[in-house]
């Protein structure tokens, strides 16, 4: 065999190899990940719901970032800003959509934490942000599923940029903000009373 001929044979063979690598990267595109948001997502019961796993983490003191500001307008046109709960409060975040089912069954628990801890006069707010969607369709909803703690509304989706590197990346998402306005602790998924609660008492002590 002539060395043209050689390196004919061994082009040809590469081409065939790279063909082969981009028809499986094809078809493992193609392919059903059962572990993937969208399947999760097709299953109908709500597990892993785009990026909510469920995971619950603390965040010790010593190791919390620098603090957040969060503002913007409320649902009901108020401006608010996180920087008004500094010192004295802790700050219950809430990210949602009236497009997202999770965020639909966690409400009721959100709500009677909220109830509870206004009861209790606690040091804590609540501050939702109603997640890609325009301010009419996040005011009829929050009529609808009766939600009485406040909203920002949040139509572009740049709000959670406050939050650096910490942002959630879906809703439901839950974070509790400490009395310095850190991030201390974080639910993403969907969250129980029970744990809200936990969760709360913990910064609120901490």
């Amino acid at each position: 065999m002539t060395r043209r001929t050689t390196r004919y044979a061994v082009s040809r063979r590469s081409a065939l190899a790279l063909t082969s690598v981009a028809a499986l990267v094809a078809l493992g595109a193609c392919s059903s990940d059962p572990n993937s948001i969208a399947e999760q997502a097709k299953k109908g019961d709500q597990k892993g719901y785009i990026a909510g796993n469920g995971a619950i983490e603390q965040i010790p003191a010593d190791k919390r970032l620098d603090p957040v500001t969060l503002e913007g307008t409320t649902l009901d046109g108020e401006t608010w800003s996180s920087e008004s709960a500094r010192g004295k409060d802790v700050v219950v975040v809430n990210l949602w959509g009236s497009w997202c089912p999770p965020c639909i069954e966690e409400i009721p628990d959100l709500e009677k934490v909220w109830t509870d801890v206004q009861a209790a006069k606690k040091p804590v707010q609540f501050m939702g942000i109603d997640f890609r969607e325009s301010p009419e369709r996040g005011r009829a909803f929050v009529e609808t599923q009766k939600m009485t703690y406040p909203s920002l509304t949040d139509e572009s989706g740049v709000l959670i940029l406050a939050f650096g590197r910490q942002a959630p990346t879906s809703p439901p998402s839950t974070l509790v903000l400490d009395r310095e306005g850190r991030v201390a602790a974080r639910a993403s998924g969907v969250v129980t009373a029970a744990t809200l609660q936990g969760l709360i008492d913990d910064v609120l002590k901490s």
